[in-house]
């Protein structure tokens, strides 16, 4: 049995913690997103309806060129800030990226020499994401090999009976 010391549950501990920040920060930049899109989609929809409310009420078909001429103007405008606001998001994400792979490696440049400790910090940053792929792709074939068995094991039951 592989004993458990405080030297390996560390780095263990400093990797998942890393990794649960980074999926939170993952989940919290798509939930900004997705109501950005969200309030632009609707910004978008009622524009649209307004003027085109409009255009049905007037009468002279002389008007409808001076209706349509905010159109243009308020779509581009709304368009240039959901842009800002993808920009936004996009810089905040990297940076709280950046801030959180930095302080990952200086947790593990503590020593010496700093550039090897940040060598290390990537090193065991890359192994345990090679973790996690390993694990995710045991996984996915465990699922693969326990759906085919119940197929197979249906398609010779039936072949019993008959």
């Amino acid at each position: 049995m592989l004993a458990v010391t405080r030297e390996l549950a560390n780095p263990v501990e400093i990797n998942a913690h890393a990794f649960m920040t980074l999926s939170k920060l993952a989940f919290s930049s798509v939930e900004r997103l997705a109501t950005l899109n969200l309030n632009a989609t609707r910004a978008a929809l009622e524009g649209g309806s307004a003027a085109f409310g409009s255009l049905l009420r007037s009468k002279d078909a002389r008007q409808e060129p001076e209706l349509l001429k905010a159109t243009p103007e308020t779509a581009s405008s709304n368009a240039a800030a959901y842009l800002r606001g993808v920009q936004e998001i996009a810089a905040d994400t990297q940076a709280e990226v950046a801030k959180l792979i930095n302080s990952y490696f200086s947790a593990q440049g503590k020593g010496s020499d700093p550039s090897a400790g940040c060598l290390q910090g990537f090193d065991m940053f890359k192994g345990f994401a090679q973790q996690i792929t390993d694990m995710t792709a045991a996984n996915i074939k465990l699922i693969g090999d326990a759906t085919a068995h119940p197929s197979n094991s249906a398609g010779s039951s039936g072949k019993k009976g008959a």
